[in-house]
């Protein structure tokens, strides 16, 4: 490529750094080979390496090299899906990485190329008052022809975020000079690459193709994923990932100092750190996440300060500073609380359990701890201590719970529905276990409600659906996340390592008792709470959990489908008792003033985040900027009013403050629903034994 090599030569007389030396190793052509002969053997939709998954594997990895469509052109594009679409999947199988490498070169000779472009037009002072606009996305961005038209896309692309820079609160001189530092800094951190991570990047290109939770770990970067499963390091207690140019906040982990503080919510951008509170603030957008990710993590009792830009903004709208201080994250157990409902006149006291995630110490079992962690040990103990309470009615909580350890979803179903199967597990050799529970018994048998949200997924998909299926409870909510795949991890140990790599592939999926998959679609609740219920107080901070995301909006996901049921004691819930909660329920929302004026607030948020593109002028942001905010804070302080809360000055004292949690007041009330229900059907039952 005469291209590549033409424009690197440029691009380091211009710099005068030297990027890191590429190399293909042995080692990385001996696990390319068994990544390719995992996937044959054990993925379960008995995949073959072909021409077709070859030149969607090219795709992926194209995009996940520029997806904002910055670098490549057009025909360079073409010229790789034409030369080696068709060829790369035997390429990899003779461990032969020639064409990643080559794509990659290029790729980081335009990248410097461009960066070197960006940082001379900053110089010229760009005018950001302009009649032309920036697309937000690079799916909505056609990819450009010729370089003219590249470097049209960058200045608009200089000029953008200039201007995010200027709307959070910086002079056009503090704007610039951080932009410079920014480019200068993602160009030095481009060099830094190494062979390893090209690899990284690459495999996984290859395993998306197959599904979204088949997953190639190179052994740096699998013990990130062992600290983030194990939740037990020093840090914030959240769990990221990169999206664009910027660090995502993928979960706010329970117990951790962020989940302490309360402000911090997934769906937030991380665009700068200052890790010892010093007030220097590092502006982190474009960074390597695991460079992010080792700015914010330290020693506990040490303070950090992240600027967040909240989910849902706008790039350079309403960021704030957020101060915490480090600790050690540990996995937070379930945990009870007792409400009491008033209607009409009758108080119900209704237990309410919370279990974030399935956990259970194997190695504290194996030592004899009597009082080892296990989800199903405490939530048995939380019940009682409900009961003994005097907790007529029960709901488990299981929204953002986003799974974990199997076994003891299984178990805790149980404490429910009693012994017998709870969830079948299909194979790619077609072969089918039905999973039971066999030693625990019934514990609770009252009135039950289950609340579940988007982000409720996994174990916790296969306990709800459980208690659907054998009619014990009523699932209030909404739809839930739809990950209903098993996976397995193998080892690829590299010749000459001490330390091996991990692939993770789906080799199985869930289904239900009933024989119906939990993949793609979720578990559909038997009440469904709108979305100003089901939000709040998340959708104050700006982030409305919607259909984007999920299973269902993954690339490559498995299918939703259907297998024999398995034999089962139960039913639903009885369809008039369902009719009535359903009509209960619709009623209490319409006249619930909170949600009327939640109804607005997404509305307008979803108006903002549903913009593909937004003006290069200053002005005009700012006044648009300036609008909304006052428009928020009118609606936010109509609904503080309405609950005779106090009025706020600014949306950022929102996140400090101890909202009411409407969805579970709605469930709490279909609970009351329930006793009133049961109540009424005792007392028909004793008249008519009476006669």
């Amino acid at each position: 490529m005469l291209l590549a090599l033409g424009v690197q030569a440029q691009a380091y007389a211009a710099t005068g750094d030297r990027p890191e030396t590429l190399r293909i190793t042995d080692g990385h052509r001996e696990t390319v080979q068994r990544v390719v002969a995992y996937a044959e053997r054990a993925h379960y939709q008995n995949i073959a390496v072909d021409d077709s998954l070859s030149r969607e594997t090219l795709r992926n990895y194209i995009d996940l090299l520029d997806g904002q469509k910055l670098y490549f052109l057009k025909h360079q594009e073409d010229y790789f899906l034409d030369r080696y679409g068709a060829r790369l999947d035997d390429a990899m199988e003779r461990g032969e990485l020639d064409p990643v490498l080559e794509i990659y070169r290029l790729f980081r000779a335009r990248m410097t190329s461009y960066f070197d472009f960006a940082l001379e037009y900053l110089q010229t002072q760009p005018e950001l008052n302009t009649e032309r606009t920036w697309i937000r996305r690079g799916e909505d961005r056609p990819r450009p022809a010729s370089q003219d038209e590249m470097h049209e896309v960058w200045r608009d692309r200089v000029r953008h975020e200039l201007i995010n820079l200027v709307l959070d609160e910086r002079s056009y001189e503090e704007a610039a000079e951080a932009l410079r530092k920014r480019y200068e800094r993602q160009r030095k951190s481009l060099y830094g690459q190494d062979a390893d991570d090209v690899f990284s990047v690459f495999m996984n290109a290859f395993t998306h193709t197959l599904d979204p939770h088949s997953t190639y770990f190179s052994p740096h970067n699998y013990e990130e994923y062992r600290i983030q499963m194990s939740r037990a390091y020093h840090g914030i207690g959240a769990s990221l990932g990169a999206e664009d140019d910027y660090v995502l906040v993928r979960e706010v982990l329970p117990g951790g100092p962020a989940d302490k503080d309360g402000r911090l919510r997934a769906g937030d951008r991380i665009t700068g750190v200052d890790t010892a509170g010093s007030g220097e603030v590092t502006d982190v957008v474009g960074w390597r996440l695991e460079d992010v990710v080792e700015l914010i993590r330290g020693p506990s009792d040490t303070p950090v300060v992240l600027r967040i830009l909240p989910g849902g903004d706008a790039a350079g709208n309403e960021s704030f500073m957020l101060d915490l201080t480090r600790g050690r994250v540990r996995l937070m157990g379930a945990e009870k609380e007792l409400l009491n409902v008033e209607r009409e006149g009758t108080e119900f006291s209704v237990g309410v359990v919370r279990i974030p995630n399935f956990y259970y110490d194997m190695e504290g079992r194996q030592a004899g701890l009597e009082d080892y962690p296990s989800s199903t040990r405490d939530v048995k103990r939380l019940i009682g201590e409900l009961r003994s309470e005097g907790a007529a009615g029960l709901i488990l909580d299981l929204r953002r719970n986003g799974g974990g350890h199997l076994n003891e979803a299984i178990s805790l179903a149980g404490l429910f529905v009693g012994r017998g199967p709870v969830v079948q597990v299909h194979d790619s050799e077609f072969r089918t276990q039905v999973l039971q529970n066999r030693r625990q018994q019934t514990v609770w048998d009252g009135p039950l409600v289950v609340l579940v949200d988007r982000l409720s997924a996994s174990a916790s998909e296969i306990l709800a659906a459980a208690i659907q299926d054998y009619g014990r409870g009523v699932v209030v909510g909404q739809r839930t996340f739809g990950k209903g795949t098993v996976q397995n991890i193998y080892q690829i140990r590299r010749r000459g390592e001490e330390m091996p790599g991990r692939l993770t592939l789906t080799m199985g999926k869930y289904y239900r008792v009933t024989g119906e998959s939990t993949q793609h679609r979720g578990v559909a609740p038997d009440i469904t709470l709108s979305a100003a219920a089901a939000e709040l107080p998340l959708v104050f901070p700006n982030q409305v959990i919607g259909e984007d995301i999920g299973e269902s909006a993954s690339e490559n996901a498995l299918p939703w489908d259907t297998i024999p049921e398995t034999e089962y004691r139960g039913g639903s819930v009885d369809g008039a008792t369902l009719s009535m909660l359903v009509a209960n329920h619709q009623r209490r929302e319409s006249e619930d003033p909170d949600l009327r004026l939640l109804r607005g607030r997404i509305q307008a948020m979803q108006e903002l985040t549903g913009r593909k593109s937004e003006p290069i002028h200053l002005e005009r942001r700012r006044a648009d900027q300036e609008v909304r905010r006052a428009q928020r804070l009118a609606m936010t302080n109509e609904w503080l009013a309405e609950n005779e809360l106090p009025p706020i000055e600014s949306l950022e004292e929102l996140r400090g403050m101890d909202l009411p949690d409407v969805a579970l007041e709605q469930a709490s009330q279909v609970v009351v629903d329930l006793l009133r229900l049961q109540a009424a059907s005792s007392r028909a039952t004793a008249i008519s034994s009476l006669h």
